[in-house]
């Protein structure tokens, strides 16, 4: 016979699993990662190479550079965060950027190849500033997660650049290339140079909400208590 205590908990752990699954039926939220550099490492604590940040909610980008390998400054290793030049307007000051790691040219290091952010996840929207010392334009490119250019801005320099979904059609982004061309056709090719900084992307988690921990312990108090009830019911009818 279900008693009184028996229908409570039966209602505790309805109402805490029902509270549960609405939790994890809610939309998850946009969120962002925002990056100045100042840090002098990345995620890992390095400092030049395929640099690693890692965001809210398992969000990670990578930086590197585009792959050319021109007569400006050769194939760089990947980027480094610097003060150094050239291309920087930031040069020897302690406010830090982002620039690809030329080596080619030695310890001036002329930031001469493109610079890739690679995403985990597609993001809503990217922006950053274009710290180069002079006029040469460039463009930001987006790819979507087949490597597909789904869209690019305007061509500028020295001004912030920013392409979203808006751009794209809808469709998420996956990759984003600072350049003069897309590909390997722009970078050391040319005479331009490329550093950046305040880098900002947006995104929505594509991971599931975790449940509140009071919510768990409310629907295992509940289950528990259910179990306990149901257990001593029967030991006092084998006794009696």
């Amino acid at each position: 016979m279900k008693t009184q205590t028996d229908y409570a908990l039966r209602k505790l752990a309805l109402a805490a699993l029902g509270l549960w699954l609405l939790a994890i039926g809610q939309p998850a939220h946009a969120t962002s990662l925002d990056l100045n550099f100042n840090s002098e490492i990345d995620s890992n604590g390095n400092s030049q190479g395929n640099l690693v940040f890692n965001g809210p909610n398992g969000f990670q980008v990578v930086f590197t550079d585009d792959g050319s390998n021109g007569v400006w400054g050769g194939k760089a290793n990947g980027v480094h965060i610097t003060n150094l030049g050239a291309g920087n307007i930031k040069v020897g000051t302690t406010d830090l950027v982002l620039g690809a790691f030329n080596n080619f040219v030695g310890v001036n290091n002329y930031h001469s190849s493109g610079i890739v952010a690679m995403f985990n996840q597609g993001v809503d929207q990217v922006s950053f500033f274009d710290t180069d010392d002079d006029s040469t334009t460039k463009a930001l490119f987006a790819f979507d997660q087949l490597g597909n250019l789904i869209g690019q801005t305007s061509a500028g320099s020295q001004i912030p650049f920013a392409i979203s979904t808006a751009n794209t059609g809808g469709v998420l982004i996956y990759k984003v290339e600072f350049d003069t061309a897309a590909g390997t056709a722009g970078g050391s090719n040319d005479s331009t140079y490329f550093t950046i900084d305040n880098f900002h992307v947006e995104y929505t988690p594509s991971t599931s909400p975790v449940p509140e921990p009071a919510i768990m312990l409310l629907f295992g108090t509940g289950i528990a208590g259910l179990a306990g009830t149901r257990l001593r019911s029967r030991r006092s009818r084998r006794l009696g």
